[in-house]
């Protein structure tokens, strides 16, 4: 068994301070994106206005290398990012990251060698590592910690949190809490396992839970858009995780990310604390990513 915390407002606000005087676009962070296809260019937009709107100093997006042509007239996902936030910087030098989003929106049937060098590579840096939906089974790969020295977060939905127990080729304990801790002493990573309640389990040991949250959420893109949230907490608190991260920090931070993603989801639905659950409207992703803003002030507020 392991302790399990239930996250609240208090236990978040550390985390989303407000800049100082003294504070510039790097001093905030740098994230780094390597997001969307040519089937899902939404994903890096979504992902980019998110972490955008969290308050990170800056987003430098790296196209993906051997990328394919967009289908259907789609834009490119670095045309999509520009057009939804012109002042993230798409470059394939994003040495001034503090810290990476992965795999939002992408296939990895449809990845090409160098684009996985490209990930790979990722795992040995220094700097905290989001991994996200179509880079997950990276982390089967990389599991051996004298191959990694990133701090990694993965944020899987249940059917791909079942592909990657399938992928290690062990049963899945039936209990989620208990399967997350699982799988994340066994790869060395912090999962942020999504659902109606999220949990988060440290490969140090312990447990946190968020929720539940509004089912509202239960829309096409909000993933990409907490992916994009932790991505900009992570860069924003690059050193703590260093730091820190045998104390669970970055745990912490994945939980604070799923609390401020279902705060957005409530302001934009218009769910009143202690609603029922089926107060509210629908929303859509992008409704989530604009009422970012506000959920940060609410909760350093209501934490305060």
């Amino acid at each position: 068994m392991h302790d399990h915390t239930r996250w609240t407002a208090s236990d978040a606000a550390p985390y989303l301070t407000t800049p100082t005087a003294r504070d510039h676009k790097y001093s905030r962070g740098v994230l780094g994106v390597r997001t969307g296809s040519a089937a899902y260019p939404g994903a890096a937009a979504l992902g980019v206005e998110a972490a955008w709107r969290t308050g990170v100093g800056l987003v430098q997006f790296a196209p993906q290398l051997g990328e394919a042509d967009p289908r259907f007239g789609l834009p490119t996902p670095a045309a999509a990012v520009l057009a939804a936030r012109p002042e993230t910087v798409v470059t394939r030098d994003a040495s001034r990251a503090t810290a990476w989003l992965i795999g939002s929106g992408t296939d990895p049937a449809e990845r090409d060698a160098a684009e996985t060098e490209a990930l790979t590579d990722l795992f040995t840096d220094a700097h905290p590592l989001v991994v996200d939906a179509g880079a997950l089974e990276l982390c089967l790969e990389r599991r051996d910690a004298a191959r990694r020295t990133a701090p990694v977060a993965i944020t899987p939905h249940a059917g791909e949190f079942a592909r990657l127990w399938r992928g290690l080729g062990e049963p899945q304990p039936a209990d989620d809490a208990e399967a997350a801790a699982a799988l994340a002493a066994r790869l060395d990573v912090t999962v942020l396992l999504k659902g109606s309640v999220t949990t988060v389990a440290s490969p140090v040991g312990g447990i946190i839970t968020v929720g539940p949250a509004t089912p509202w959420l239960a829309t096409a893109g909000t993933g990409d858009v907490l992916a994009g949230i932790l991505g900009a907490l992570a860069a924003r608190h690059a050193q703590v995780i260093v730091d820190r991260d045998r104390a669970g920090a970055f745990a912490e931070l994945c939980a604070t990310a799923a609390m401020l993603h279902d705060t957005a989801a409530r302001l934009a639905a218009g769910v009143g604390a202690g609603a029922a659950v089926s107060a509210g409207r629908p929303i859509v992703a992008g409704d989530v990513a604009r009422h970012v803003p506000a959920a940060v002030e609410a909760l350093a507020r209501s934490g305060g």
